[in-house]
């Protein structure tokens, strides 16, 4: 059975490491953690069994450290840091490991983060929501849950107000053009936000209306 030969602390500069020597020709390079975890020693048997828990945790704390990075500079879907782990080369069973113990702490959480998504995007402008849903879906996030945060944090009684609200904000745009031309800039502009079509449709005649009612 593969015997551990030798563990040394790799040269000055480096990360808290520990390089594993087997008689097998195998050299681990593992971090302190790890070493720490599994008490390793010279002379301790290594099986088959045994290595592959040790490689494993060891990706699991490297691919921890990486997360943890990546989740302190933003919130992210578990899609997106899935790939972002996936992208550095770690395995799929270290990334699994990683991302449930991340979600069972409350550190992924997709329905708080497209919840607050839809928060940061209405407030910043009005939007529709199939542009909201396509954007959280482009970002991994199942179908429920986008849908469960569009009905808690966006009504869809309240797009009429929201379309009404950024076609008002672009009339100047609009203001010299004959109706016909005006109708099909305004409807071009509220479908690249998102908008619904019969929402499009009341909202734009309502403020063509006013703009000819305030002789715009």
């Amino acid at each position: 059975m593969p015997t551990i030969t030798d563990i040394s602390k790799p040269g000055s500069g480096k990360r808290r490491e520990r390089k594993v020597t087997i008689d097998d020709g195998r050299v681990l390079t593992i971090t302190e953690e790890t070493y720490v975890r599994f008490n390793l020693a010279g002379g301790q048997a290594m099986d088959a069994e045994r290595l592959r828990d040790v490689e494993l945790a060891d990706g699991v704390a490297r691919a921890m450290m990486e997360a943890h990075r990546l989740i302190d500079h933003r919130m992210r879907t578990r899609h997106e840091l899935a790939a972002r782990l996936r992208s550095r080369g770690r395995p799929e069973d270290v990334i699994a490991v990683v991302l449930d113990r991340l979600e069972n702490v409350g550190l992924i959480d997709d329905g708080r983060f497209a919840r607050q998504w839809i928060d940061e995007r209405l407030r910043s402008r009005p939007v529709g929501l199939s542009l909201l849903r396509r954007e959280l879906r482009q970002k991994g996030i199942d179908a429920g849950i986008v849908e469960t945060a569009l009905e808690e944090s966006a009504s869809g009684e309240g797009e009429t107000d929201r379309a009404c609200e950024a076609l008002r904000r672009q009339t100047y745009r609009y203001a010299r053009l004959d109706r016909a031309a005006a109708h099909r800039r305004m409807v071009a502009f509220l479908g690249r936000r998102g908008f619904r079509q019969d929402v499009i449709y009341h909202v734009v005649h309502r403020v063509l209306d006013e703009m000819a009612e305030s002789g715009n």
